[in-house]
């Protein structure tokens, strides 16, 4: 008896072209028909990379379906409308179509997909593997050679949780998804506390900034509005480290 339709879910890393897998490279070459959501403020340079990775990486004839996400969800519901589109969209493929979900990064770190996915499988049978991706903290340890933890516990959020959970005593902290640079609202209270940053992970547009909140805060909040300014966009990501751990 049939498992129902196949379907991968791959993460395809940050942005870089060098950090697809090969596990994902083997995932995206059993693919029919690529599902992939983009948002109204998703940028040219995205789609594009994405684009680019299909084109360099799969060897078969694959189709690409665009998927508008009406909005990037933070909380553990997924949208109906949504859940309704995709429905409606996999109901319409013929039965033997092997359909692929590719996710920026790794789909198990502050993506949809994999929610999206489960919901899904309450109404349609589904075979589901998930290939994991390279992450943008993965890739921002290596660029600043560092490990990702100091012997101590790793806490992730985001910028929006930041400021409510952070203390010393979390260990390192990676912050996510953090349009504002909430980290600014620790600079009275934590000065010493050192901040490893970068954007672009992974690609040829990199850059990386770091040390002690007091002293690298205010050049790095102008650095983040000058390459606003020069891509029209900004996707970053930071550590922080209390200096007592170091």
């Amino acid at each position: 008896m049939s498992m129902g339709r196949k379907v991968y879910v791959i993460g395809i890393g940050p942005g870089g072209f060098g950090q697809l897998t090969l596990d994902a490279v083997e995932a995206m070459n059993r693919v029919d028909v690529f599902l992939v959501g983009d948002h109204v403020d998703d940028q040219p340079d995205l789609v594009w990379r994405r684009s680019e990775l299909l084109r360099r990486h799969v060897g078969r004839a694959y189709r690409v379906i665009t998927v508008l996400d009406p909005q990037r969800e933070h909380s553990g519901d997924v949208d109906a409308g949504r859940l309704a589109t995709y429905s409606h969209i996999l109901s319409g493929l013929r039965d033997d179509a092997v359909v692929g979900f590719l996710a920026w990064g790794d789909p198990g770190l502050y993506d949809s997909i994999i929610r999206v996915v489960d919901a899904l499988r309450d109404e349609l049978r589904l075979d589901v593997t998930v290939v994991p991706g390279v992450s943008a903290l993965q890739v921002l340890a290596a660029a600043h050679q560092i490990a990702l933890n100091s012997g101590a516990s790793v806490h992730l959020t985001t910028g929006a949780r930041l400021l409510a959970e952070y203390t010393p005593e979390l260990g390192d902290v990676v912050v996510m998804n953090d349009p504002d640079l909430a980290c600014r609202g620790l600079l009275t209270e934590f000065p010493d506390v050192e901040i490893y940053w970068g954007a672009y992970m992974g690609t040829t547009d990199q850059v990386l900034a770091n040390g002690p909140l007091c002293r690298v805060l205010g050049e790095l909040i102008e650095l983040r509005q000058r390459l606003l300014e020069h891509h029209g966009w900004i996707q970053d990501t930071y550590l922080l480290r209390d200096a007592s751990t170091r």
